[in-house]
């Protein structure tokens, strides 16, 4: 799971699309996008990862040309996309991971982080005769 902040921008209505280009690249997305009444503004409300909302202000600025102001809070918690168990993925140091090994990223990075191994065994969690059991009832405990 991953914090998600809820994030309001104000901006110009010429505005919008260099919004939306900047929250796409963050994993965010608009979920209303409506005038402000009373002002030259639409007020656009959208929800963007805690993890890709760092820096998100300035990037904003920058691509609006100090247009867009943003007021973001917590608002919910959220699966990150992706198998955190699937060993098939190979992450690359120093590059991004795609959005759909984001899982199997974050667990690494933690374990690495507390100096624990990077090998996830669930088997080493259950007693032999508890193993044998599943195994003879064909449950499959290591599904992905």
């Amino acid at each position: 799971m991953e914090p998600v902040y809820a994030v309001e921008i104000f901006a110009p209505p010429n505005c919008v699309a260099a919004v939306d280009t900047v929250l796409s690249r963050r994993r965010g997305h608009i979920v209303s996008d409506k005038p402000h009444a009373g002002t030259p503004l639409h007020l656009i409300k959208a929800y963007i990862p805690c993890m890709d909302s760092f820096g998100f202000e300035t990037d904003l600025r920058t691509h609006t040309h100090g247009q867009a102001m943003c007021l973001s809070s917590f608002d919910h918690w959220a699966i990150v996309p992706g198998n955190p168990l699937d060993t098939s993925i190979q992450l690359k140091p120093l590059e991004p991971a795609q959005p759909a090994h984001l899982a199997r990223d974050f667990m690494i990075k933690t374990r690495r982080r507390k100096g624990l191994s990077e090998d996830i065994a669930i088997s080493k969690f259950f007693d032999e005769e508890l193993l044998a059991h599943l195994q003879g009832a064909n449950i499959d405990i290591f599904q992905n």
